[in-house]
């Protein structure tokens, strides 16, 4: 049952928060409307008809095609749609998603992402990059990059792929490919926009997010297009330095400012971002483009609630320790909250300070028989920040004197993460042909990523007699991981008409690479050896392929079917020798991971075009999984790494549906369901002579568990107008979504392991409650100028979406952002 009331059911009247890859058109329009969506500005013509449907041009497969004719599973979201739904990063996108998901953390973390259940990372917030996996690859038109930040300003449209692509992208991907798709200068008309929006989430203050465009060409062959944007969201969450626990010696110090506790609204954040490109087409064959992009984001503080912690919880309750809590379904995250469920413990200053830098240069010749497309990148993306970590404080120097009951002294992390990259990537794709296509590229990349954290204990020097030689005062702990990347590939796709409604496509990706990593392990209090490894490693040779079959059931219905390969590099991990016990050689790294995707589906229009419908069905053998693997050594300090599991499968179904009632009413649904699971049996042992699961160091994963990190069931689901009220266009929508119960881990994770003393509890990967949330929003446009109104989680509910855990300060839990409401201006020339 969806867990809603019948208030909220008289409101299920919503459109999906993806429109399908369809756009409307008004009769006497449609020329319009193609023309602009190859210019990709669809929207622009056409988000304000609705007569009939207009099939949306895509270009996922490096060519102009319609959405439906793709034998794959694509969805493609104009820009226009995306902000007058107010989803304007990548974040907000997934969350609009039924394929993908991950945990909404809030602007200052880097989030696991699942596709198709492909995950066996934890999927809570976490403050380090180094711990953060994603099975979804990422694109800015035809550049990859190793994550994407850059907020949705000034796109075409946003186009999502699922299943492996490596032998349509140079970079790949194992579970599926996002893609940016910029707009690009035009050469026939000058064109100016501003927008800007004021939205309040309640109990917060006034947010502001403004952008402005021009496009000006100059001539006949050059033109320029600039946009910027900035963004000032306030916050929501107030931040308690010390918590009313700590009195006396045991009192916590507040930073940044030791006189202040309380720090109202503290989870907000600034971003800048700009865009600017230069087109240069002397003629109708030949055209060459220079894009550069940028964005500054500072994000501070964060969005989550401390729950009590349970020895706290206990007392107050009158309980024993774990008696009333520990024992429960969802362990610690009953307890109540510590002040309530907009207040965060934190004593130190939370924050991240990230940068990125794009500059493209792609040119595209028309040779008649082909079109030849080049793509050269130069990437940097980088954060900056601090994040408190008074629990791993307690956790890991309560030996030196800095347990909980010892002092009030709290520790802190600082991290400095970038990656950097250089790519190019050529493509030959073949002009149309009525009996074959065909493509194939070449493509390099070296890139370059540094990830580092530090934990410092303020008078962790004095207590232990140190002096800081060479290094900042206190530093307790020290990882810096330095990896360089090297690839080339060469990949291809040939289709053929076997018959006029049956086409066999063969793909194919072939690939060197190499991976060198430089890892260095520092610990100042001498409690672990410090360490350095240098590693080299790679493979030649390596190819992945790709079938498929599509069948024109009629003009307006394409089956198809779809074998294809993906696959993701190996690294090294840093497990050292300890206690006598030496690490056997296969710990000290990993090997890549890949998967065979095997998928039917069914795409097009029904009932005189009414109804447009994408299903498919699924099944996925991962190999070789990579999955996170710990290594216990001096007084339980962790060092955290990656091993590959026995091999698991993923096996799902997803639908996505539009019914256009009449000229102005449309009804959507979407829906996917995914359930991932090991199917093998493997130990891993970390030291040499280690037979048994019970022996230190070994770690067993049973055939059957679960992998966690994606719900069982998502649902999106509502209704949509578009129509005109006195002359001028109006449009609205009510969208609800429902995301079921949610792993936060693999089924086979144990936490931590409480003894009462009578009964041992063991507490496992926590599930979050399944939820649904409702959205809407309306517009009118009034000749150059349009003015919306949306208003995002319009029940206010506070379903957890995410957590943190925090020990001595009890769970962080964050809810989704309460009701959010918001009113937008447009004006276009």
């Amino acid at each position: 049952m969806l867990p809603f009331n019948k208030s909220h059911l008289s409101l299920v009247i919503a459109a999906t928060a993806f429109p399908m890859s369809v756009a409307f058109a008004a009769d006497g329009e449609s020329e319009k409307c193609e023309g602009e969506a190859l210019k990709g500005n669809l929207t622009a013509a056409c988000a304000e008809y609705g007569e009939r449907f207009e099939e949306v041009i895509v270009t996922a497969t490096k060519r102009e095609s319609s959405a439906k004719d793709i034998p794959i599973n694509i969805t493609a979201v104009s820009g226009e749609a995306l902000r007058q739904q107010n989803i304007t990063d990548i974040k907000r996108l997934i969350q609009e998603s039924v394929e993908i998901s991950a945990p909404d953390s809030g602007a200052r973390f880097a989030d696991s992402v699942t596709v198709r259940g492909l995950n066996v990372s934890s999927s809570s917030a976490n403050n380090l990059e180094s711990f953060v996996k994603t099975t979804l690859a990422y694109y800015i038109d035809d550049t990859p990059l190793p994550k994407l930040g850059f907020r949705i300003k000034d796109i075409a449209r946003v186009e999502t792929l699922l299943g492996p692509q490596g032998t349509l992208y140079g970079a790949g991907s194992l579970g599926g490919t996002v893609r940016y798709i910029t707009n690009a200068p035009q050469l026939e008309e000058t064109d100016f926009r501003v927008n800007t929006a004021a939205y309040q989430t309640n109990g917060g203050g006034i947010s502001s997010d403004t952008d402005v465009m021009v496009n000006i060409p100059v001539g006949e062959t050059f033109a320029l297009r600039a946009s910027a944007a900035y963004l000032d969201e306030a916050g929501f969450i107030d931040r308690i330095a010390n918590p009313y626990w700590r009195t006396g010696d045991l009192a916590y110090t507040a930073d940044p400012n030791p006189n202040q506790n309380l720090y109202k609204d503290d989870n907000w954040q600034e971003v800048s971002t700009g865009k600017v490109a230069a087109l240069w087409a002397p003629n109708d064959r030949f055209e060459v483009k220079f894009t550069h992009m940028q964005q500054d984001q500072l994000a501070h503080g964060t969005r989550g609630a401390n729950r009590l912690p349970e020895d706290i919880a206990d007392a107050d309750s009158g309980c024993g320790p774990g008696d009333c809590f520990s024992d429960r379904p969802y362990g610690s995250f009953e307890t109540p909250y510590a002040y309530n469920d907009r207040t965060l413990i934190s004593p130190h200053e939370e924050f991240a300070d990230k940068e990125f830098y794009l500059d493209v240069l792609d040119f595209s010749v028309d040779l008649g028989f082909a079109t030849l497309d080049s793509s050269t990148s130069k990437f940097r993306d980088s954060s900056v920040g601090e994040a408190d970590y008074t629990s791993q404080g307690y956790a890991y120097y309560g030996w030196a004197g800095f347990g909980p009951e010892d002092t009030g002294i709290t520790a802190h992390i600082t991290f400095d993460n970038t990656y950097s990259g250089l790519s190019h990537e050529t493509r030959l794709v073949s002009a149309p042909n009525d009996s074959y296509e065909w493509i194939v590229g070449i493509y390099a990349t070296e890139q370059k990523s540094k990830v580092s954290f530090v934990e410092y204990i303020p008078t962790i020097d004095d207590a232990l007699g140190w002096k800081a030689v060479g290094r900042n005062p206190d530093m307790g702990y020290e990882e810096d991981y330095r990896n360089t990347y090297t690839e080339e590939a060469l990949f291809g796709e040939f289709g053929y008409n076997v018959t006029d409604k049956l086409m066999l496509t063969a793909g194919v990706r072939y690939f060197n690479y190499e991976d060198e990593r430089d890892a260095n392990l520092t610990d100042y209090t001498l409690a672990l050896p410090d360490q350095r490894l240098n590693s080299k490693g790679g493979e030649d040779g390596k190819t992945f392929f790709k079938l498929n079959a599509s069948y024109d059931v009629s003009d307006e219905l394409l089956a198809y079917a779809t074998f294809s390969q993906g696959f993701r590099r190996g690294g090294r991990n840093n497990f050292r020798d300890f206690n006598g016990n030496i690490v056997t050689g296969d710990s000290l790294s990993y090997e890549p991971d890949s998967i065979d995707n095997y998928e039917v589906g069914l795409k097009g229009y029904f009932f005189d075009q009414k109804l447009y419908l994408q299903t498919n069905i699924y099944q996925i053998q991962w190999n070789d999984p990579q999955t996170f693997r710990s290594q216990a050594v001096e007084y339980g300090f962790p060092i955290n790494g990656t091993e590959n599991g026995p091999d698991a499968e993923t096996q799902g179904w997803e639908l996505s549906s539009r019914f256009n009632i009449n000229d102005n009413w449309a009804l959507t649904y979407s829906t996917a369901t995914t359930e991932g699971r090991f199917t093998d049996t493997l130990t891993h042992c970390l030291y040499e002579g280690g037979s048994e699961p019970s022996d230190s160091g070994c770690r067993t994963w049973t055939n059957g568990d679960l992998l966690g990190g994606a719900p069982k069931w998502k649902h999106n689901f509502g209704v949509s107008f578009n129509g005109d009220l006195g002359g001028y266009p109006v449009w609205a929508s009510l969208r609800g979504r429902y995301v079921g119960a949610t792993n936060t881990d693999r089924e086979d994770t144990v936490y931590e392991t409480q003894d009462t003393g009578t009964v041992t509890y063991v507490v496992v990967p926590w599930q979050r409650p399944s939820y649904t949330l409702f959205h809407m929003n309306a517009g009118m446009r009034f000749n150059n100028l349009s003015a919306g109104l949306w208003v995002d989680n319009l029940f206010n509910d506070d379903p957890i979406v995410s957590s943190q855990r925090a020990g001595v300060l009890g769970r962080r839990i964050f809810n989704a952002t309460p009701r959010t409401i918001g009113m937008s201006l447009s004006y276009e020339l």
